[in-house]
């Protein structure tokens, strides 16, 4: 019925899309053309009056009515914007319609429900005047303290209140409520460990209105009343030392173990690679066994991926999902390793990324990895040794898949909740009938896996790595050997000089040998020059690196740590 009402309706718009579909799987392909075709039953014109807005109802439809991720197939859309049918101000993916825009000021302070009116635009007023310096996500976070856990909590407990000018009594309770966290019924269940954090939220609200009202007293003078909170509840030195003494042991505790992670991702990565070649060269329904366990091979379906199913346990694998899994835990693991960046940083990398800039002394040209601006805002350059350029080589080729360029898409950040334009990530994998740039979810869910398969035990309990402790481990490992701090922040992209020292878990009696190949730090030090940007041979801002020549060594913990003996 739907071929018959595509040949009747508009058989040359329903044929160019088709034509334009050639590429795609055959399921994804039979799937956007019904799509399509329902749009226009329902809605009545032609293939080019189709608008976003019926894109955004057809999705919402099948979320409601149908299974299976139906709603979430996007080559319909992509078929729409590629042909021209939407306009060039629609978004490029469909993705994009399914999530939420970035809610304003004003929609993030209602979402808590404050009752009282001028308070409720007071909060709005202070984060209006505060945005300009925020990036969103502190904004949320500030607004999150403010609105829910300060006021909003006010209110629940003493009905009417409307006075930021708070009775000692009042403000003794609240602070007792919120030194723990608590159920749905108020009560508790834990102390809150940033309990004193939270405190200096309010307290940083109070004395900002105080401050802005000898500059504009006719706007906020009314707001200026006595803070509640004492300097003396705010001291969150105790708090700080024991979070960076519980990191700083958790540092000590996975720096020795390193080498043996990096053996276990790469040869799950091999194993991986090799259990799916064999499967592709096994007919269907056929047996075939690997390192001692018997899988036997599944039909393979339209969208061409591989199933197993193993014969001891029943159990069916994707090993497609599986291989994919593996590489891209390897992957994050060396990068992450080899450079200390954040994992905001490294899911940031794209082709473009790659700089060539020539030895001021030899004229030799290096490559040179630069990273975008991320949590200061200063973009910086790291020196791609052999041991990182082989990492990178493979994720290219393994982007590109035979293409002589490589795919353009758009990331999403989840904090700062926009989309990018669309960019040559490195980090990107095909999903379905599209690529998407790869997210932090999904690299903390491989990282996961290959902690559990990779039986890194301490004291009999799994041990497992996440993406910031890769950067823990890379300062103090390269400090631990003999890196000026100085030149350790310059690397990691730190403002302060005291949050690199912070992420150093090494003991006030060590020493400070003279720094090796060992250290990761080492194989990223180099005197470089650009053309357009170059730093002064002997000035504050030089960086008297040095480069390492030869393959870049594993690293080598030299921590006198009991764990190991």
């Amino acid at each position: 019925m739907l071929a018959e009402a595509r040949q009747a309706l508009d058989p040359e718009g329903f044929a160019r899309l088709e034509q334009h579909a050639q590429d795609a799987i055959g399921w994804a392909r039979s799937d956007a053309m019904n799509k399509l075709t329902w749009i226009v039953i329902h809605k009545g014109g032609a293939v080019a009056d189709i608008t976003v807005g019926d894109g955004v109802e057809l999705t919402a439809a099948l979320e409601e009515h149908h299974f299976r991720g139906s709603a979430g197939r996007p080559l319909f859309y992509a078929l729409l914007k590629e042909t021209g049918i939407l306009p060039a101000t629609a978004p490029p993916r469909l993705r994009a319609l399914r999530i939420e825009a970035r809610p304003s000021i004003e929609q993030v302070v209602d979402k808590y429900g404050i009752e009282c009116q001028p308070i409720r635009d007071l909060m709005v007023d202070y984060l209006t005047e505060r945005a300009p310096d925020l990036d969103h996500t502190s904004l949320r976070s500030i607004a999150r303290n403010l609105c829910r856990l300060f006021w909003r909590d006010l209110e629940l407990h003493h009905p009417g209140i409307d006075s930021l000018h708070l009775p000692p009594e009042i403000s003794q309770a609240w602070q007792e409520r919120l030194a723990y966290n608590r159920d749905a019924d108020g009560n508790p269940i834990r102390p809150r460990v940033n309990f004193r954090s939270e405190l200096v939220f309010v307290k940083a609200f109070y004395e900002d209105l105080a401050r802005w009202a000898l500059d504009d007293p006719t706007r906020w003078a009314k707001w200026a009343v006595p803070c509640p909170i004492k300097a003396s509840e705010c001291a969150t030195k105790k708090s700080k030392s024991g979070v960076k003494s519980r990191m700083d042991q958790r540092t000590r505790t996975q720096l020795p173990l390193m080498p043996a992670l990096v053996r276990a991702v790469e040869q799950q990565r091999k194993a991986a690679e090799h259990l799916i070649t064999t499967a592709r060269a096994t007919p269907e329904g056929e047996v075939f066994t690997v390192e001692g366990r018997a899988f036997r091979r599944c039909r393979q379906g339209p969208s061409g991926r591989v199933y197993v199913i193993e014969v001891a346990t029943g159990k069916k694998h994707s090993l497609t999902h599986e291989e994919e899994a593996a590489f891209w835990s390897w992957a994050t693991v060396e990068v992450l390793r080899t450079t200390g960046i954040r994992i905001e940083e490294m899911l940031e990398l794209t082709h473009h990324s790659f700089v060539a800039y020539t030895l001021p002394t030899t004229g030799e040209s290096v490559p040179m990895l630069q990273i975008a601006p991320s949590k200061t805002d200063a973009e910086r350059l790291l020196l791609v040794s052999p041991e990182l350029a082989e990492v990178l080589s493979a994720i290219i080729f393994r982007v590109r898949r035979g293409q002589a360029a490589m795919p353009l898409v758009s990331a999403y950040d989840v904090f700062e909740q926009t989309w990018s334009a669309p960019m040559p990530f490195l980090f990107q994998r095909r999903y379905g009938s599209e690529d998407r740039a790869l997210t932090r979810s999904y690299i903390r869910e491989c990282l996961i896996a290959t902690s559990a398969a990779a039986q890194i035990t301490i004291t009999g309990e799994s041990l497992e790595w996440r993406p910031h402790d890769f950067r823990r481990i890379f300062v103090t490992d390269a400090l631990r050997s003999g890196l000026p701090p100085h030149i350790a922040a310059k690397i990691c992209g730190h403002a302060l000089l005291d949050t690199t020292m912070g992420y150093a878990a090494i003991y006030p009696d060590d020493g400070s040998p003279i720094i090796g190949p060992s250290s990761p730090a080492a194989a990223l030090s180099v005197p470089v020059r650009n053309t357009a940007t170059s730093w002064p041979a002997n000035g504050k801002n030089s960086l008297p690196f040095r480069a390492e020549k030869g393959r870049a060594r594993s690293m080598r913990p030299r921590l006198r740590n009991p764990l190991r003996a």
